[in-house]
């Protein structure tokens, strides 16, 4: 294996799930560029791996996590209405639902990205997170569940 046939090839979608979880363009190239470098310094651990993409996501969302705990110790959860019933903008929102998302337990977060950010299929889940499709089904229903009542508490009720 080497770094441009087995690595780079997933960059794109190594970005695309670094952004999902920061929320901010640069953060997120910053997140592929960790991942791509802590991927480079267990080269040695390569043939061992089943699942180069399933790996490279993991550390990819363990790192954008962190950066985005970073973040959320800077600014509240809480959307500020400075008293009006005004609706929230497109990029408030997205944040809102994205920092819901972060905080759903293991394998509930990565269902409702892999499935409604990266669009794998059901089976592409199961495999990946080693579930049955059925459990995927079940699991990503309850998740989206669990995050729709949240997010309405917070635009509704300022909670």
């Amino acid at each position: 294996m080497d770094f441009r046939n087995s690595i780079l090839p997933h960059r794109d979608r190594l970005y695309r799930l670094a952004l999902s979880i920061t929320m901010d363009a640069a953060e997120a190239e910053d997140v592929v560029q960790d991942t791509m470098l802590r991927a480079w310094e267990r080269r040695a651990e390569w043939d061992s791996i089943d699942n180069m993409q399933a790996w490279l996501m993991q550390i990819c969302k363990n790192i954008a996590l962190d950066k985005r705990k970073r973040l959320d110790r800077q600014q509240p959860l809480t959307p500020d209405h400075h008293g009006t019933d005004a609706p929230h903008d497109n990029k408030e929102s997205l944040d809102i639902l994205n920092r819901l998302i972060n905080k759903l337990p293991p394998p509930l977060d990565d269902l409702i990205r892999l499935r409604d950010i990266e669009g794998l299929s059901y089976r592409e889940m199961a495999e990946q997170l080693k579930l049955t499709e059925d459990q995927v089904r079940v699991y990503l229903h309850r998740a989206r569940q669990k995050v729709k009542e949240q997010y309405n508490q917070i635009q509704h009720y300022g909670l």
